[in-house]
């Protein structure tokens, strides 16, 4: 008999250790706060629990006995926004305990962090500005802060332009654009400065862009230069509308991305031109911000735009770079063909494309109408000719400007002297 009774109760120990193995939940609730140093009015707890998240709590500079709480009801993951925006600026503790819903055994997790609490937004002072622009074109600003800041930019549309800054981060300059397909009443240039907790200052600059009309043109596509074309771009035979497209549409889109990732990429440094740009020799044929429209047996077949200026003169004629700078970029790029592009500061690059042969490469530093390359007809080109783009960051704009020393002087220079005048 008293080994049958032990014999049962065994049987019940190992049931009821089963038991609870099987619904005991071993994990406990996950919690995650943002890793920064600053916060401003709010901040987001995230927490999480495979079963089912039960009460979750904070509380503020270890003042546990006032608490806040709320019921996640089950929810596998939750998310607890603290208003911070009643505290005074300063030093705080966060901390948040969290429990999943398991009625019998609960799991608990706490975690607690120091923050600096912010709420005031960076101050700053326009200090100068282009009076004047044109849409396609660029100008520029001159921004001060009392304190450092680094993540000041100007925002026209949904461009973004940065700045370079001095040494003390308290003094910003930035060249932005008003491009060719913002329209005028969406034209509202503004310096946005946002501190390290978030604080966002935005500045509404006063320049004054005047609107223009662009080129429109319609080019016939002759299938030979399809087939020619498609031959040294996309490695394949063809002569129809689809490969056309192909070269045209889609790998145009990819080289034009890789332009502008190049100009992004390159590095911040100060304004290194010397003067007006250069103009390399030739004639001008396509303008910046031309309209094409595709013809292919008369039939419409494609439309884009055209972001530079092509030059014609001798078949592989020197190529000379515009102005001061660094080579950032020297290959072959899609409908470009070879082409180099030189970073001549202040986040503004020059492209050279077509090329039939380039002199230089990466890392390069080249002077002002030093001979970079050879004009030719490789990438989407009918013919030897230049194709010269000026890009400020990655937007490219009306390169003509820049060969016009009253315009640079007046537009651009004149706010950058301003920027660099001893305060």
């Amino acid at each position: 008999m008293k080994r049958m009774l032990l014999f049962f109760l065994l049987i019940v120990l190992v049931a009821g250790g089963a038991f609870i193995s099987i619904t005991r939940d071993w994990q406990t609730p996950e919690i995650k706060l943002p890793d920064t140093k600053y916060v401003n009015h709010e901040v987001i707890a995230m927490t999480s629990d495979n079963r089912g998240l039960g009460e979750i709590c904070y509380y503020l500079d270890g003042k546990s006995e006032s608490k806040s709480c709320v019921h996640a009801g089950g929810a596998a993951v939750y998310e607890l926004k603290v208003d911070l925006s009643s505290l005074a600026d300063g030093e705080h503790e966060m901390c948040i305990t969290a429990a999943d819903e398991n009625q019998m055994f609960p799991n608990k997790a706490n975690l607690c962090r120091a923050y600096t609490l912010d709420k005031v937004p960076p101050k700053a002072v326009l200090e100068a500005a282009t009076r004047y622009m044109q849409r396609g074109g660029a100008a520029a600003v001159f921004v001060s802060t009392p304190e450092r800041e680094t993540d000041i930019q100007v925002i026209v549309g949904d461009y973004q332009f940065p700045f370079i800054s001095n040494a003390e981060g308290t003094r910003h300059f930035a060249i932005f654009a008003h491009p060719h397909d913002i329209e005028m009443a969406a034209f509202k240039p503004v310096v946005q400065i946002k501190d390290l907790a978030g604080n966002t200052r935005r500045l509404l600059i006063g320049t004054i862009s005047k609107d223009r009309t662009f080129n429109k043109d319609n080019l016939n596509v002759p299938h030979s230069f399809i087939e020619s074309k498609a031959l040294e771009m996309l490695n394949k035979e063809g002569s129809d509308k689809e490969t056309f497209l192909e070269m045209n549409r889609n790998l145009r889109a990819a080289s034009q991305a890789k332009i502008r990732s190049a100009t992004s990429a390159a590095e911040a440094i100060a304004p290194m031109w010397q003067g007006v740009f250069y103009r390399n020799a030739g004639a001008p044929k396509a303008q910046y911000a031309d309209h094409r429209t595709y013809l292919l047996d008369n039939e419409k077949i494609d439309q884009q735009t055209h972001f530079g200026l092509d030059i014609a003169g001798l078949a592989t004629m020197p190529i000379r770079a515009a102005n001061d700078g660094v080579v950032t970029f020297a290959d072959y790029v899609g409908i470009y063909g070879n082409c180099i592009l030189i970073n001549h500061g202040g986040h503004v690059s020059t492209l050279y494309a077509h090329l039939s042969q380039i002199d230089v490469t990466p890392g390069t530093s080249v002077t002002k109408e030093q001979v970079i390359g050879r004009s030719g007809n490789t990438g989407m080109a009918g013919g030897d000719h230049l194709h010269y783009a000026t890009y400020v960051a990655d937007v490219p704009v009306e390169p003509t400007e820049w060969f016009d020393s009253f315009w640079l002087k007046s537009r651009i220079d004149a706010i950058y002297s301003d920027f660099k005048a001893t305060e």
